[in-house]
C-alpha cells in the first residue's frame, strides 16, 4: 500500500479485479475497467468505473469518486461518491433481507455519497432517481418504484438510521402521499424487564402514511412479527397515519414504545375485535403504559358473531389508558361517549389483571334510546343465544328510554356468575314501548316496561298494559337463564269479557278461539291469573292459569240465549281445563255447571256437566199462553261430551234427564198432565259439525227421533214423533216431519195458538215444509174428525195440504201469487148442537171476542164435490173469494143439491163503523116441494117450479142480517102447482109473515064447507122491495084455477107489524094488471096461494072479497072491507 499511496503521485488501474463478501453474504468480484488515482501527502483521490458481478450475474457499472484522508498511514477518513444507472442492489442488501423477503428484483438508477470516519462508514446519502423493486407476497407480486427519492443514512454507534425526507414512493401502482419516513436499527442493548433483557431495536418514524399503501410490506411485518402479520392480513387496515413513532425491541416486543396520530382509519373485524371505519385518534406511551384517545363519526362497526348488524356510530369519543407491569395489567376507559343508531351511551370501564390473581372488569354507563325497535342491533348473540335474540328482535318494536343503566363488576372469566360471583346488569326503563310477545299477535302499545338484563337472564315487568280492551297488571316476563332459552310470563288480567273476543279476532286464533268467542260472548269483568312458559327454540308453549268469573253473563249466539250471573273459577294447563262448580242463571232459572277438557291420544276432549231445578213457566222462553198453563218445577241433569279429533271433524254427544213429576200442565192433550204423576224425560244428541241426531222419550210411550243440519241456520232435516210406542221410531225416508199423535182437541190447540202460543216458532231454526200429522181423533169445530191424516208438502208454486179421514177427503193448494184452491171430494160436517140461545140470531163461524180482520188473507177458490152440513147433504158447493183490504168479495157462488140450484155473488166490507154486506143471485128448481124435502122441510106448495132473483144488502156481517138496515128487491115466479094444508111444517109458520094464516082462519069460519079442498094455480108472480127494514109489495098475484088472489101493502120487519090488503075474486081479468113478481120471498107467495085456496067455495056466491089486515105479526086484525055479490049473466 505504501508503494501505491506514497511512492506514486498518481497511477491508473486497468482491467483489475477485487474479490470480497457482500452484505448479503455472497462473494462478489469488483471489476475495475479503468481507475485513475491521485496522491497527495495526506489526501488521496480516485475516479473511475467499477462493475460488480457475482454468481448470479452482472449487477451494473458504477462511476466512483473517492476523496480520502491519510491518517497514520490509513485511508480512514473521507467521502466516496457513486453513480450508477439501472444497477442491481440485491447483493448489497443484508442477509436478513435475503433470508426473509422473497426479493425478485431491485434495479435502481442512483447516486450515493458515503462518509468514512476513522475507517468506518459513518453515513451517506442516496439519491434514487428511478427504479424499483419487486418481491413475492402471499398471492401476488408486490412492486415498489421511486422517483427522485432521497435518503440519508447515518451511523450512530452502534446503530444505523435511514431517513427519507420525502416519500416519493409508489407501491403496487399507488403513489404514497407526501411524507417522511425514518428507520433506525439499534444493536442489542438493555431494554429492562426481568433479568435485564437485551434486544436489537427497530425504530420507525413516519408521517402522512396511507395504510392501504403499505400492504406490500406486510410480508416484511409478518417476518418481523408473525402475530402482527396475521392481524394485518385479517384486518386489512386503511386510513391515514398522520404521525407514527415506534420503538420495537425485536427480541422483546412487549417493551415497544409508540406515539401516533391518525385519521379516518378503517379495518375489518378480527376475532372479537370489531371492524371500524372513520376512526381517528392518538396513541402514546408503551405496551406497558399507554394512552389512547379515539373518535368516530358516521361510522359502521361490523361485529359478526356478536351483533347481527354493524354498529352504526354517529359520533363516538373515548379515552383509554393502560398499565402493564410486574403487578399486573390495568385497562381504563374514561369519557366514553357514543351516539349510535337510536342509542346514546356515556360511561367508563376498568379491567384489572393482577399478577397471580383473578381478573376483574368494572363497567358503569348510562344509556338512552329514542327508538326501542332498534334494540336488536345491540343484543350480543354469542352471549344471549340465537333463539333469544330472534325473540327479542321481533318482540321489542318501539319505545324510549332516557336513564337506562349498565353495571358490570366481576371476573369476566366466571361470567355469567351462576353463583353470584359478580354482577352484570342493564336496567332499561322503556316508555311508550311497543312489544309483540308472540308473532302475529297484536303488539302491546303505549307500554311502560322495565327490562332488566341481569347476568345471563332478562327480567321484564310492567305495572299494567292493555290487551285489546282487557287490562293486564303486575305483568312480568322473565328469561332466567339464556342457555335454557325459555321465557316465563306471569300477569293478572282484568277487564270486560266482551273485549276478549275482538282481541282474539286479531290473532292466529281468529278461526278457532276467536270464532268460538263470537258464538260464546262473555260480558262483565273477568279476573284471571296467567302463566306462560314459552320455549324460545320453537317448542310447544305451556300456558297455565286460573280464571275467576263473578256475576258475568255469557251470550250463546247459536241459541240466541244468555247465561247470567255466571260465577266460579276454572284453571287450565295448556288445553286441559278444569273448572270448579260454576253457578249461573239461564232462562231465569238457576244452573249448576262444571267442565273439563283433556288432550287425548287421538282427539281433544271436552266434558260438561249440567243440572238444575227449573220452573218451566218462568223460563221466559215459552209463550205466555203456555206459561199460564204450566206450574211446578222439574229437576234435571245433563252431560255434554265433545271430541275434537286432530285429523278429522268434531263430534259430540249430549244427554239430558229429568222428571216432570212436580209439573202440572193444563195444555191441550196430549200435553196435559196433573202434578204428582211421574213423567221421565230423556233427550240425547249425537252429531258432528255438519249434523246431529236428537232423540228421546217422554214417559214410556212417547218417543221422538230427528236429524238436524248445521249451516248458516239450524235446519231440521227430518223428524218423527210416535205416541203409544215402546221403541224409538226410524227416521222418515225423506225430509219432513211425521207426528203420530193420540186423540187431540183441535179447538183447544187453536185457542192456544190464537193466544200467541206459536208466535216464536221458526225464528231460530228452519223447519221442513213436508209435515204429516196422524191422529185417531181430532176434535175441532164441535166435531170429531176420525182417523185423520193431514199432509203438508211443498210444490213448485207453493204448498199442498192433503186431509183424509172418515169425515173429509180434500186438498188445499196454497199457491204463490195465485188464489188458494181447495178441492174437496168429500166433506161431512155435523157439529154437535150447541145449547139453545135465548135469541134467534144466527151464530158466527168465527170467534166473537174480537173483530175479524181478513187483511192478508189469501184469495181462495173452493170446489166441493160432495158436502154435508149438519147431517144434511148440500151436494156441490163452489165459491171464489177475493180479498182487497177490508173487503171480501164472493163470486161464482154455487150450491147445487140436484133439486135446486142457488147462485150468489156478494161483498162483505169489514170496515169498523162502516160494515156492510150485499148478496145477489138466483134460486132455481123444477119442484119446490122436492127441493124443500131434500133439506127435510115439508111445504104446502106442491109440484111447482120456482125461479127467484134476489139482491139484498145490510150493514152487518153476512150471518147477522140487520132488519133495520135491510134493503133490496126480490122477484119471485112459481109455475103450475097446488097449495095443500096451510099449517104443514115450517111453511105454515112462515105464512104468518103476511098473517095469511089468520086470514085463512077467517075464511074457514065463514066458508066451512069448501075450505078443506086443495087449491090449484097456474102461476104465482110477485115483486117485493125492502127499504130500511120495511117490505113493500103491490103486485102479488095468484093465478088460480077457481079464483085469483091479489095482495098489496107493507110489512115492517123491525116493529113486526103489517098493513096489507087482500082481494079475492073468482075471475080476475088482465086489467087487474099484477105482474108475475113477488114482494117478499117464495114463502109470501105460498101465503097468497093458501089464501086463494080457502076462498074456493065463495066463487059461486060473490064476485069480490076485500080484506084489510093490520096489527102485529103474532096477532093481526083481519077486517072484511067489501063483499060484492056475483051478478047473474042474464042481468
Amino acid at each position: 500500500s505504501d508503494l501505491f499511496l506514497r511512492q506514486f503521485d498518481h497511477f491508473d488501474l486497468r482491467d483489475s479485479e477485487v474479490s470480497f463478501l457482500t452484505p448479503s453474504g455472497q462473494r462478489a468480484e469488483l471489476a475495475i475497467p479503468q481507475l485513475t488515482w491521485l496522491n497527495d501527502p495526506r489526501r488521496h483521490r480516485a475516479e473511475g468505473l467499477v462493475s460488480l458481478s457475482s454468481l448470479t450475474g452482472q449487477h451494473g457499472v458504477m462511476q466512483v469518486r473517492m476523496d480520502l484522508r491519510d491518517d497514520e498511514g490509513l485511508l480512514s477518513n473521507g467521502r466516496v461518491w457513486l453513480q450508477a444507472d439501472d444497477i442491481d442492489l440485491k447483493p448489497w442488501l443484508g442477509k436478513w433481507m435475503q433470508d426473509n423477503i422473497a426479493l425478485e428484483t431491485a434495479q435502481f438508477s442512483l447516486e450515493g455519497w458515503m462518509t468514512i470516519d476513522k475507517g468506518d462508514v459513518t453515513g451517506g446519502d442516496v439519491w434514487l432517481k428511478q427504479g424499483g423493486a419487486s418481491w413475492l407476497g402471499e398471492k401476488q407480486t408486490h412492486t415498489l418504484s421511486v422517483d427522485n427519492l432521497t435518503a440519508h443514512i447515518t451511523r450512530e454507534n452502534p446503530g444505523w438510521q435511514f431517513s427519507i425526507p420525502d416519500t416519493r414512493i409508489t407501491m403496487d401502482g399507488k403513489p404514497w402521499p407526501s411524507g417522511a419516513l425514518t428507520l433506525a436499527w439499534i444493536p442489542e442493548q438493555d431494554v429492562g424487564g426481568k433479568d435485564n433483557k437485551r434486544s436489537d431495536e427497530l425504530r420507525i418514524r413516519a408521517s402522512n402514511l396511507e395504510l392501504a399503501g403499505l400492504e406490500g410490506i406486510r410480508p416484511l411485518a409478518a417476518k418481523l412479527s408473525p402475530a402482527l402479520g396475521d392481524v394485518w392480513r385479517s384486518t386489512q387496515p386503511s386510513g391515514k397515519i398522520n404521525t407514527l413513532a415506534l420503538d420495537i425491541p425485536l427480541q422483546a416486543a412487549d417493551k415497544t414504545r409508540f406515539q401516533a396520530s391518525w385519521s379516518d382509519l378503517a379495518w375489518k373485524q378480527w376475532k372479537l375485535l370489531p371492524g371500524a371505519e372513520h376512526f381517528s385518534g392518538t396513541l402514546s406511551g408503551s405496551v406497558e403504559n399507554g394512552l389512547l384517545t379515539a373518535s368516530m363519526k358516521q361510522a359502521k362497526m361490523p361485529y359478526e358473531t356478536v351483533f347481527r348488524a354493524p354498529l352504526e356510530i354517529a359520533d363516538g369519543q373515548a379515552t383509554i389508558s393502560w398499565l402493564n407491569n410486574n403487578k399486573g395489567f390495568q385497562l381504563d376507559g374514561r369519557n366514553i361517549d357514543v351516539k349510535a343508531k337510536a342509542v346514546h351511551a356515556r360511561g367508563g370501564f376498568r379491567y384489572l389483571q393482577p399478577a397471580n390473581d383473578e381478573p376483574w372488569l368494572g363497567i358503569l354507563a348510562g344509556i338512552s334510546t329514542d327508538d326501542g325497535s332498534q334494540a336488536w342491533r345491540y343484543f350480543p348473540e354469542n352471549l344471549m343465544g340465537k333463539d333469544l335474540v330472534d325473540y327479542l328482535s321481533g318482540a321489542i318494536q318501539g319505545g324510549e328510554a332516557d336513564n337506562a343503566t349498565l353495571v358490570y363488576g366481576g371476573n369476566p372469566q366466571l361470567f355469567p356468575y351462576k353463583h353470584n360471583e359478580g354482577q352484570f346488569e342493564v336496567l332499561v326503563p322503556l316508555r311508550n314501548a311497543k312489544f309483540a310477545f308472540q308473532p302475529d299477535w297484536p303488539a302491546l302499545t303505549n307500554l311502560d316496561i322495565e327490562l332488566d338484563f341481569i347476568n345471563d337472564g332478562l327480567w321484564m315487568k310492567t305495572d299494567g298494559v292493555n290487551l285489546g280492551g282487557v287490562r293486564a297488571s303486575n305483568l312480568t316476563a322473565v328469561i332466567p337463564d339464556y342457555s335454557k332459552e325459555k321465557l316465563l310470563i306471569d300477569a293478572d288480567i282484568k277487564g270486560p269479557g266482551k273485549a276478549v273476543g275482538p282481541y282474539f279476532d286479531e290473532t292466529p286464533l281468529k278461526d278457532s278461539l276467536g270464532a268460538t268467542l263470537q258464538e260464546l260472548q262473555l260480558d262483565g269483568d273477568v279476573n284471571a291469573r296467567l302463566h306462560l312458559d314459552i320455549p324460545l327454540n320453537g317448542e310447544l308453549v305451556t300456558a297455565k292459569g286460573e280464571v275467576t268469573l263473578r256475576n258475568n253473563s255469557l251470550f250463546i249466539k247459536p241459541l240466541d240465549s244468555t247465561l247470567k250471573n255466571l260465577s266460579g273459577k276454572f284453571s287450565f294447563i295448556n288445553s286441559d281445563l278444569q273448572s270448579e262448580p260454576l253457578t249461573a242463571s239461564w232462562f231465569n232459572q238457576p244452573l249448576n255447571v262444571d267442565f273439563s277438557t283433556k288432550e287425548g291420544a287421538k282427539a281433544y276432549q271436552v266434558a260438561v256437566n249440567l243440572n238444575g231445578n227449573w220452573q218451566p213457566a218462568k223460563t221466559g222462553v215459552l209463550p205466555e199462553a203456555v206459561n199460564e198453563a204450566l206450574s211446578g218445577s222439574v229437576a234435571w241433569d245433563g252431560k255434554v261430551g265433545i271430541d275434537l279429533p286432530y285429523h278429522a271433524g268434531a263430534t259430540y254427544n249430549i244427554e239430558l234427564n229429568g222428571d216432570l213429576k212436580n209439573v202440572s200442565s193444563h195444555l191441550p192433550s196430549p200435553l196435559a198432565k196433573p202434578a204428582g204423576e211421574p213423567l221421565a224425560v230423556n233427550v240425547k244428541v249425537d252429531g258432528n259439525l255438519n249434523s246431529f241426531e236428537l232423540t228421546g222419550q217422554a214417559g214410556a210411550d212417547n218417543h221422538f227421533n230427528s236429524r238436524w243440519l248445521l249451516g248458516q241456520k239450524l235446519t231440521l232435516d227430518r223428524a218423527i214423533w210416535a205416541a203409544d210406542s215402546k221403541t224409538l221410531p226410524p227416521l222418515p225416508e225423506q225430509s219432513g216431519v211425521e207426528l203420530n199423535m193420540p186423540p187431540m182437541n183441535g179447538a183447544e190447540w187453536l185457542a192456544l195458538f190464537q193466544k200467541g202460543a206459536a208466535e216464536s216458532v221458526g225464528g231460530a231454526a228452519s223447519f221442513p215444509q213436508h209435515i204429516t200429522l196422524r191422529t185417531p181423533m181430532l176434535s175441532l169445530g164441535n166435531q170429531q174428525w176420525n182417523n185423520l191424516s193431514i199432509v203438508s208438502q211443498p210444490t213448485a208454486n207453493g204448498t199442498l195440504v192433503e186431509a183424509q179421514g172418515r169425515e173429509i177427503n180434500a186438498t188445499l193448494a196454497m199457491r204463490n201469487n195465485a188464489p188458494w184452491l181447495a178441492n174437496i171430494k168429500y166433506l161431512y160436517y155435523n157439529p154437535s148442537v150447541a145449547k139453545t140461545r135465548g135469541d134467534s140470531t144466527p151464530s158466527s163461524p168465527f170467534p166473537t171476542t174480537e173483530r175479524i180482520n181478513f187483511r192478508g188473507w189469501p184469495d181462495a177458490q173452493i170446489r166441493c164435490t160432495e158436502c154435508w152440513f149438519w147431517g144434511q147433504k148440500f151436494g156441490r158447493i163452489d165459491s171464489d173469494i177475493t180479498i182487497s183490504g177490508d173487503t171480501l168479495t164472493l163470486t161464482n157462488g154455487l150450491i147445487d143439491t140436484g133439486f135446486s140450484r142457488l147462485t150468489a155473488d156478494g161483498e162483505w166490507v169489514n170496515n169498523p163503523g162502516n160494515e156492510r154486506t150485499s148478496l145477489k143471485g138466483k134460486l132455481r128448481g123444477q119442484k119446490i116441494d122436492a127441493a124443500a124435502e131434500f133439506f127435510g122441510v115439508t111445504t104446502p106448495i106442491r109440484q111447482s117450479s120456482f125461479n127467484v132473483d134476489y139482491d139484498l144488502h145490510w150493514r152487518k156481517a153476512p150471518w147477522q142480517p140487520d132488519e133495520a138496515t135491510l134493503n133490496g128487491i126480490i122477484h119471485t115466479q112459481l109455475g103450475k102447482g097446488e097449495i095443500t094444508e096451510i099449517n104443514t111444517g115450517h111453511a105454515g109458520q112462515l105464512l104468518r109473515l103476511l098473517s095469511v094464516d089468520a086470514l085463512m082462519r077467517k075464511l074457514r069460519f065463514d066458508f066451512r064447507d069448501t075450505f078443506g079442498e086443495g087449491f090449484y094455480f097456474d102461476s104465482i108472480r110477485s115483486t117485493a122491495w125492502i127499504k130500511d127494514g120495511v117490505m113493500h109489495t103491490d103486485d102479488t098475484l095468484v093465478d088460480g084455477l077457481e079464483a085469483d088472489i091479489a095482495m098489496k101493502g107493507s110489512v115492517n120487519l123491525v116493529r113486526r107489524d103489517l098493513n096489507m090488503e087482500a082481494v079475492v075474486a073468482p075471475e080476475i081479468s088482465a086489467t087487474v094488471g099484477v105482474a108475475a113478481a113477488f114482494a117478499v120471498n117464495p114463502i109470501v107467495g105460498a101465503a097468497v096461494f093458501a089464501a086463494s085456496k080457502v076462498l074456493g067455495p065463495l066463487w059461486s056466491k060473490v064476485s069480490i072479497l076485500r080484506y084489510h089486515i093490520s096489527g102485529p105479526l103474532d096477532d093481526p086484525q083481519i077486517n072484511e072491507v067489501l063483499r060484492q055479490p056475483r051478478k047473474e049473466k042474464a042481468q
